[in-house]
């Protein structure tokens, strides 16, 4: 985790980075050929779920793409480069770790509460193509179709819980956490997604809404062999 905070920490003083290659001059205007920049996104995603020890309804993503622009007309634009994504998905159910070093569910009763948190972190290369309706203006919306290659170069699973019991009317609060490292044959560390990207810059807080699926899949159940596949909706800040 330490060496994720370093590399962001420092990714994140370079954005002011801007490069640009030559232009071309016409009678009317000076355009860019091809932009380079460094960016940072968060995100907010709902995750559609299955019922699996490793099911998420909701995921938080830090993005940092170093991106090449390349404008083909007023109104079509293709972006490709490198990007450094972590995400932080929060559990759905109680949980506990299997023999076989997978996660599984709680099958007995217990008074503590849990909180199970699954952390990923992918390198990955993006491409995607952009359409702006109002060419002169884009700004006001484009819509992108893209597509996600990434490997997960770090995961692991981290569970919190407290537990509450009474002794002659008197409680004891105990609380305890446990890193289990996600390097089994259920987490799939490859991805595949696919996307369709609506982006504007004029509403303010949001500044784009991503649907998109993983054509991979995220996890495979060691019992069944069941391969689960994870589709959802993100918003960008």
């Amino acid at each position: 985790m330490k060496r994720i905070l370093i590399f962001t920490v420092a990714l994140s003083l370079m954005l002011g980075l801007h490069a640009q290659a030559p232009t071309e001059t016409d009678t009317t205007q000076s355009q860019p050929l091809l932009k380079v920049d460094l960016g940072l996104e968060v995100g907010v995603s709902l995750l559609s779920h299955k019922a699996t020890p490793y099911a998420s309804t909701r995921c938080f993503s830090l993005r940092i793409p170093l991106m090449a622009h390349l404008p083909l007309s007023p109104h079509w634009q293709l972006n490709a480069g490198l990007r450094y994504d972590f995400e932080w998905a929060p559990l759905r159910y109680n949980v506990e770790l299997a023999a076989d070093g997978s996660l599984a569910f709680l099958s007995t009763p217990t008074t503590s509460r849990q909180h199970a948190v699954m952390h990923n972190s992918y390198v990955g290369i993006p491409i995607q193509m952009v359409w702006y309706p109002w060419g002169d203006n884009q700004r006001l919306l484009g819509v992108g179709l893209d597509i996600y290659a990434a490997y997960a170069v770090s995961s692991y699973i981290n569970i919190d819980y407290r537990t509450v019991t009474t002794d002659a009317n008197i409680t004891y609060v105990s609380e305890s956490g446990s890193v289990i490292d996600a390097y089994d044959p259920v987490v799939q560390p490859w991805k595949l997604e696919v996307g369709l990207t609506l982006s504007t810059d004029v509403i303010g807080l949001l500044h784009g809404v991503r649907f998109f699926t993983n054509l991979l899949p995220t996890y495979k159940d060691p019992t069944t062999g069941k391969k689960i596949y994870t589709t959802g909706i993100t918003f960008f800040l």
